[in-house]
């Protein structure tokens, strides 16, 4: 009790005056009256009255006021021990994270995709709902810094996170007003924006406070302004788009770089955070707002200006021209976009890297290529995040695109007189009755790729993007017309050693029963009976290539199309096994894009080995990390032999073949460029082809209308615009870039081919032939062709390679279909038959019995 009673002693002392307590100053008396005599005294001997009452008040005043002091520490205490723990609480669900991810987490931001050529040039950013492009501090304007920190957080750089004072200021302010100044530092916005929501409840702002002092141990002062610079909205752009980030803002509102703004500049976008779309003087077409609006905005930049001169970070001269710089008169007019400046290019580019990502996305998640494309519910989801994350990932996507050539092809199709005029909707082949009608101009698609790597150097995806958005080089599929001969026909005979350039085939009218059909060469008036395999496909004859098909088709050629990545429908099989091939699809019945026809052709190109086309080269995340890398993985799809000698029959089609219009240009290049190609027009003359290649590169045109709307009625109508706007193309982009374009590389004569002396109609060697029936010559010949020896004319070999492989074809093939003059080209013929023995020999050596050239040059008679 002893220790007790002390502890309530020293307490009692700690209210009391330390002054001793007298015996004499105690009021004596044994009685009232004698007390109060005693006190009168007392008061006599003290003097005044008010000298009491001083010291009684002070007395007093004095435990009260300790007492009060005592009281309030110990509430001070409690209060503070339960605030702690009610912030703990508040903050206990919030996920600790690791310096290394909450650093990761303030810098990291949605960002838009920039694009850029293979050439080096950057194209821009695709197309996002919010525009924002990183960049560092040290790339920000100093003015634009010191304009942030003069109007958002003064002691930044003096405080640790958070300002005490403003922070009650601002509490008291929401309490008692709804006009605030603020009290959240640029650390705490940071914070709010990028680790927090906007919601305005006490936890989020406990854990925002309690956070701050994180972050600003974590990051340097400077690269916590980099992140807020960054990640800030700034309102929209002059496209009407939102931007975020300073750098979109400076390219947005004022056409240039961050790091270009001056101070008027710099502050303007330095005050607009508080309020971005109040601020920002574009509406959200893109215009430039009435004045009234644009008030706030300039009230707001003076507000800033006053701020920076006030802190003395901008002198009284600096001061003045800044407040009476033309901010709306230098405002931009217009922010290119890709999507603006090259359209087809940027949707290619689009659609072709969500393909891509697609793939990354799910390897990411553990699946393969075989999940997600045999499974559409996967492939969906995975398209979606891969479209978002285009968009919003800041990846950079490096194209193969060449920018001179990729303009210039532009300028090209831009400058061609070579269209036929705009036609009805009506006129559609498939037109139904009472559909709305519209006015279709002419179009085109035209691709150049490297045939070595596969990469596409540039394209022409239509005239006016804004009158036809489809892209007619990579997209739409048109029938093929004649350029399918040498890919479904000819090269695959060759390869499986069935015929060669020399070879007999019969170009004469047929039926087949049993379809009711009865195909024509182009000109359906002409047949030209016995000609070469090199004269038919030059000219590109229907009848003698239909009976060379009868052979081939047995020997599945779309194996060879499938590996140059053209898709073959069920429609195009004359069985549900996919063993057949329809009869047509010699003659072109298969829908194909200019892609397609180049992919395939380009693999003749390259000595028959194939490598895919494509456009996108790398895509780098942002951080740096290459997320995806092509690479070239050519394929052999034909043998060496193969695309030579099918080139050496290309070739001459320039020369006196489909293509013969153009001959005075192919002579002119021929010593410097070593062009190969084929043309196609389909029958109703719908759609027109020309694809052709040298060892380098492959240049295919398309043309037609975007329905299917004969592009002339007659052949006497045909201008053959196909085949000068290819001309114009390769002419001028060798201009552009030679050695690009093939300049003196020229095709090598494999050592699979040599001269040989053999019967082109029996396909047999000298020393096996019968000349009563067929004649000796000197020709190209494969180390794989089929020179084996026939026991007589109506060999099974022979016979199905003039038509009899057709089941049901009339007439049916006698003795007549083998003897008569064999057309080589339009100017040398040999005959064979009952006489061809006495006739001299070595027609390939210059000493073949020649015959007069035909009165036209031939091309009329081919279906090209």
């Amino acid at each position: 009790m002893s220790n007790n009673n002390g502890f309530f002693n020293r307490l009692t002392s700690f209210f009391t005056r330390k002054q001793e307590v007298k015996e004499k100053d105690k009021i004596h008396g044994s009685s009232l009256k004698e007390k109060y005599n005693n006190a009168r005294d007392r008061f006599d001997k003290v003097g005044s009255p008010f000298r009491v009452a001083f010291y009684t008040v002070y007395d007093t005043v004095w435990n009260v006021v300790l007492f009060l002091i005592v009281t309030l520490s110990l509430f001070g205490i409690f209060g503070g021990a339960i605030g702690l723990g009610y912030i703990a609480a508040l903050v206990n669900d919030h996920e600790i994270q690791t310096a290394e991810e909450m650093k990761q987490s303030l810098t990291e931001m949605t960002e838009s995709t920039t694009v850029s050529f293979g050439s080096g040039e950057e194209i821009g950013t695709l197309r996002t709902d919010l525009v924002r492009e990183k960049i560092t501090y040290d790339e920000m304007s100093p003015y634009l810094i010191d304009a942030l920190i003069a109007t958002e957080d003064e002691y930044f750089y003096e405080h640790n996170g958070m300002v005490p004072k403003a922070f009650i200021r601002a509490s008291l302010q929401q309490v008692v007003s709804d006009n605030t100044t603020g009290g959240s530092t640029i650390t705490q916005q940071l914070i709010k924006n990028q680790l927090l929501t906007t919601d305005t409840t006490f936890d989020r702002k406990a854990t925002e406070i309690l956070l701050s002092f994180r972050v600003e141990k974590l990051l340097e002062k400077d690269e916590i302004l980099e992140a807020y610079l960054n990640q800030v909205s700034f309102g929209r752009n002059a496209n009407g788009q939102n931007i975020a980030g300073v750098e979109a803002a400076a390219q947005g509102i004022f056409g240039i770089s961050a790091n270009e703004l001056n101070i008027a500049q710099a502050a303007f976008i330095a005050g607009m955070p508080q309020n971005p779309y109040a601020y920002t003087p574009f509406t959200q077409l893109g215009e430039v707002k009435d004045q009234d609006y644009l008030e706030p905005g300039l009230q707001r930049l003076s507000y800033v200006l006053n701020r920076m001169h006030t802190e003395g970070m901008i002198t009284d001269e600096e001061y003045e021209e800044a407040q009476n710089y033309d901010i709306i008169g230098n405002l931009t007019t217009r922010v290119e976009t890709p999507n603006e400046l090259y359209p087809h290019l940027t949707d290619e580019i689009e659609r072709r890297t969500v393909q891509i990502l697609k793939y990354v996305l799910a390897e990411e998640d553990g699946l393969d290529r075989s999940d997600v494309d045999n499974t559409p519910l996967i492939n969906e989801e995975y398209t979606i995040r891969a479209n978002s994350a285009l968009r919003n990932q800041g990846y950079q996507i490096t194209t193969t695109i060449d920018k001179e050539i990729y303009d210039t092809m532009q300028q090209i199709k831009d400058d061609s007189p070579y269209y036929y005029g705009e036609r009805s909707s009506a006129e559609a082949l498939d037109a139904q009755p009472g559909q709305t009608e519209e006015m279709l101009q002419h179009e085109i698609g035209v691709i150049l790729k490297n045939n070595k790597t596969g990469a596409i150097i540039g394209f022409v995806g239509g005239r006016d993007f804004e009158r036809s958005a489809i892209n007619h080089a990579t997209m739409t599929k048109r029938q093929a017309g004649s350029i399918m001969k040498p890919l479904a026909a000819y090269a695959p005979a060759i390869d499986k050693g069935l015929i060669v350039p020399d070879t007999v085939l019969l170009d004469q009218k047929f039926e087949i029963t049993h379809e009711g059909w009865a195909p024509t060469n182009y000109d359906a008036e002409n047949e030209y009976g016995l000609v070469t395999a090199y004269h038919a496909l030059t000219n590109s004859f229907n009848l003698s290539t239909l009976r060379l098909w009868s052979q081939v088709k047995s020997e599945r050629p779309q194996d060879y199309l499938t590996q140059v990545g053209i898709d073959i429908p069920l429609n195009q099989y004359a069985d549900l096994e996919r063993t057949t091939l329809v009869d047509s699809f010699a003659l072109g019945s298969l829908d194909m894009s200019v892609e397609e026809s180049v992919d395939a052709f380009s693999s003749l190109a390259n000595n028959g080995m194939f490598a895919d086309s494509y456009m996108i080269e790398t895509i780098t995340g942002p951080d740096g990390e290459v997320v995806y890398q092509h690479e070239v993985e050519p394929i052999r799809v034909w043998e060496d032999s193969t695309a030579y000698l099918t080139s050496e029959i290309l070739e001459n089609v320039f020369r006196e073949g489909s293509a013969y219009y153009i001959s005075d240009y192919y002579d002119q290049v021929s010593g410097t460029y070593d062009w190969a190609g084929k043309t196609g027009t389909t029958d109703t003359f719908v759609d027109s082809w020309f694809t052709a290649y040298n060892p380098e590169v492959t240049l295919g045109v398309w043309m037609g209308y975007d329905q299917r709307i004969p592009q002339v009625y007659e052949t006497y109508q045909e201008e053959r615009h196909h085949i000068y706007a290819w001309r114009e193309f390769a002419s001028r982009l060798s201009e552009v870039n030679p050695e690009l374009m093939g300049a003196n590389q020229f095709r090598s004569q494999p050592s699979s081919v040599s001269q040989v002396r053999f019967c082109a109609l029996t396909m047999e060697l000298e020393s096996d032939c019968d000349t009563r029936y067929d004649r000796v010559i000197t020709g190209l010949v494969a180390n794989n062709t089929l020179l084996e020896p026939k026991e007589n004319i109506t060999d099974y070999r022979i016979q199905e390679r003039l038509g009899a492989g057709f089941y049901g074809i009339s007439p049916a093939l006698n003795v007549s279909h083998y003897q008569g003059q064999v057309r080589q080209d339009w100017s040398r013929t040999y005959t064979i038959g009952s006489s061809s023995s006495s006739q001299s020999d070595n027609a390939n050596n210059g000493n073949q019995q020649e015959t007069e050239q035909s009165g036209d040059d031939g091309t009329e008679d081919g279906s090209w």
